[in-house]
């Protein structure tokens, strides 16, 4: 099935932990056995913002196990662009705050929501263009996850700072990310 990582860590000594927003199943959270190890099962160790192929299957407890992840792209000039890279561990760090796990009513549009800003922001030729397409996928999070209604609101620092807002209060968590858009933000606005 097709996956983005949303979030990914080390567990143990060769595993991993990771969330991944699927359209079918929404957000799951799933352990790679021996995924930091085999670079024939998992060519890109579930990285960040990877979106690809996941065999998915049950483990002996009963969890979810990630057998094989094949990527189809990987996002390589978000990567290399300390801007981008911060607006996209924004996306992630978010749409993971904010949706539940298992949940298929809404999934294969906030799949495609997700998918469409990481692309954009990876093709975007300017920093406005990329920030543009972060706070689209903002206000179509909140709005689609009835945290907030931001469908009237244009593009732009209200609709930025509402969307994270609501995201903040309704995860009763910080965004870890928040703060490093200062900068970012400080730049457009010379």
């Amino acid at each position: 099935m097709s996956a983005i990582v949303l979030r990914a860590r080390p567990y143990r000594d060769s595993d991993l932990m990771a969330q991944l927003l699927t359209p079918s199943l929404g957000k799951i959270s799933v352990i790679g056995r021996h995924a930091r190890g085999s670079k024939k099962r998992f060519p890109s160790s579930l990285d960040l913002f990877d979106r690809g192929i996941a065999r998915i299957g049950r483990e002996r407890n009963k969890g979810l196990g990630i057998k094989e992840f094949t990527p189809s792209h990987s996002l390589i000039k978000l990567r290399g662009d300390l801007d981008k890279l911060t607006l996209a561990s924004l996306l992630c760090e978010s749409f993971d705050l904010v949706i539940q796990e298992h949940s298929g009513e809404s999934s294969r549009e906030l799949f495609e929501v997700l998918d469409l800003a990481l692309n954009a922001i990876e093709e975007a030729s300017e920093l406005r263009t990329s920030l543009r397409a972060s706070v689209v996928a903002l206000g179509s999070l909140v709005t689609i996850e009835g945290i907030a209604n931001l469908t009237s609101h244009p593009p732009g620092s209200r609709m930025l700072n509402a969307a994270l807002d609501g995201i903040e209060n309704f995860s009763e968590r910080r965004l870890l990310t928040r703060p490093s858009l200062g900068p970012i933000l400080n730049r457009l606005s010379r």
